[in-house]
């Protein structure tokens, strides 16, 4: 049997493995198709392309649903995304939070936190950060955060 912290480096390595594969391979990897096939009958299959604030760099085909659409975000809000990936939730919560807001996405892959640093670069964000931690262990102060979201962690 594995240990807890085992379990934790496969998963970090799979996932390293994921941020640096094409999408369509992504959305059969979790909760899509099973081992023995790369067809994606997932019924989690919401489409985030029409949400203000999407990037198709950052939507891995990952997430199981679209949480930040009931999570009440405000203007100004500080957003934390649990497992954020590669950005794909803290992109379209920051459209919610406009300008005055913040959205700090935590990620224990190196690989998912250098994607979401580049998307955010590229898309000139600079109120969405991207920190390394454990969400046992989250990286931010306490009280800090107006909403935490988390999708398919």
């Amino acid at each position: 049997m594995q240990t807890e912290e085992q379990l934790k480096q496969l998963v970090k390595e799979k996932y390293s493995e994921i941020a640096l594969q094409s999408t369509d391979n992504n959305k059969a990897s979790c909760c899509g198709a099973g081992g023995c096939s790369t067809e994606v009958y997932n019924i989690m299959t919401d489409d985030y392309s029409q949400l203000e604030g999407y990037n198709p760099d950052a939507d891995l085909g990952l997430g199981c649903g679209l949480p930040i659409q009931f999570a009440k975000i405000k203007r100004g809000d500080v957003v934390v995304d649990l497992g954020s990936g590669a950005g794909n939730d803290c992109f379209i919560a920051r459209k919610e939070t406009g300008e005055t807001g913040k959205v700090i996405g935590i990620d224990f892959t190196d690989a998912m936190i250098e994607k979401a640093r580049t998307n955010a670069e590229k898309l000139g964000f600079h109120n969405v950060e991207f920190r390394y931690g454990d969400i046992e262990k989250i990286p931010i102060t306490a009280n800090i955060a107006d909403v935490i979201v988390s999708n398919c962690v």
